[in-house]
């Protein structure tokens, strides 16, 4: 019996959110794939790799740092579309690092562009924050 309430009161909350507190993970879930999209393409060398003697050390190190951020952009997504929908507190914290990615990306090259998906993504953590926190403490008051 307990449990059908819950749901009830999940269906009943889901309704009254608005709706840029109820889609924010989308959000992070295009920033998690632009990620994605972006560490395959630093994965495979361009032309001249091949042909100069003077980069045979560079393609290692740009196919493990796009094979980690592969890996750290498919983590990412797993963690927006299924705890972050769900409303689970740590997502929120975690997904602090997409942001985060993207300003350390822009500090390196500085380009306009990563501000402007840091602040995007930023966004995406910011607008459902009352999903987070309101919940979170109505549980510790009871």
């Amino acid at each position: 019996m307990e449990q059908t309430d819950t749901i009830r009161a999940d269906m009943t909350t889901r309704r009254n959110e608005r709706a840029y507190e109820k889609y924010g993970w989308i959000i992070l879930s295009a920033s998690a794939v632009l990620g994605i999209v972006a560490a395959v393409v630093t994965t495979f060398p361009p032309l001249y790799v091949f042909s100069s003697s003077l980069y045979e050390g560079v393609y290692p190190m740009l196919g493990a740092l796009g094979t980690a951020l592969v890996g750290f952009n498919i983590l990412a997504l797993v963690v927006s579309m299924i705890p972050y929908r769900r409303g689970e507190m740590w997502s929120w914290f975690t997904l602090w690092l997409l942001p985060l990615g993207w300003v350390s990306q822009f500090v390196f090259l500085p380009d306009v562009s990563y501000l402007v998906v840091a602040f995007l993504t930023t966004a995406g953590l910011v607008l459902p924050y009352r999903r987070f926190f309101s919940r979170a403490e109505k549980e510790e008051l009871v």
